[in-house]
C-alpha cells in the first residue's frame, strides 16, 4: 500500500502542471505568511514593512504566473523554468535585504527565511530537473 502511494505521488510530481501547482500553493502561504506575519508586526522582524510588503506582492505575482501557466495561458515546461529561475531569484533578492539590514534583522526573521528557502530552492531545483525532461 505505501509502495503504491508513494509510487503515484512519484508519477504526479513529473508532471508539470502538478509541480506548478504545489508551486502555486508555496507562493500563496509565502505571500499570506509574509504578509500576516512577518509585516503585521506579529512576528518582530527588524525589516521594514514596506519591504516585507514587497516581498509579499512579489509572491502573490509568482501566484498570479502559476495560475495562468496552470490553465494553458503558458507552455508548462517554459513557465516550470520560468518560475525555478524567478524563485532563485527571489531567494537572491531576500539574502541581499537580510544583508543590508543584517543589524536589526531578529533571529526569529532569519529563521523564517530559513525554513522559506529550505523549501524553495529544493523546490526551483526539481522545478528545473522536469522542465528539462521530454513529455507526452
Amino acid at each position: 500500500m505505501i509502495a503504491n502511494i508513494l509510487r503515484n505521488l512519484k508519477t504526479f510530481m513529473q508532471r508539470p502542471r502538478h509541480v506548478l501547482a504545489v508551486d502555486l500553493f508555496g507562493a500563496l502561504v509565502t505571500s499570506l505568511a509574509t504578509t500576516f506575519l512577518l509585516a503585521s508586526g506579529r512576528m518582530p522582524t527588524g525589516l521594514p514593512t514596506y519591504l516585507l510588503y514587497s516581498l509579499a506582492l512579489v509572491a502573490l505575482g509568482f501566484f498570479c504566473f502559476d495560475v495562468a501557466a496552470i490553465f494553458r495561458f503558458f507552455d508548462a515546461t517554459v513557465a516550470l523554468a520560468t518560475i525555478a529561475y524567478l524563485n532563485l531569484s527571489y531567494c537572491v533578492a531576500v539574502l541581499m535585504v537580510l544583508y543590508v539590514y543584517r543589524r536589526d534583522t531578529t533571529e526569529l526573521c532569519l529563521l523564517y527565511f530559513c525554513v522559506e528557502f529550505s523549501i524553495v530552492i529544493p523546490l526551483a531545483c526539481w522545478e528545473l530537473t522536469i522542465s528539462k525532461q521530454p513529455f507526452v
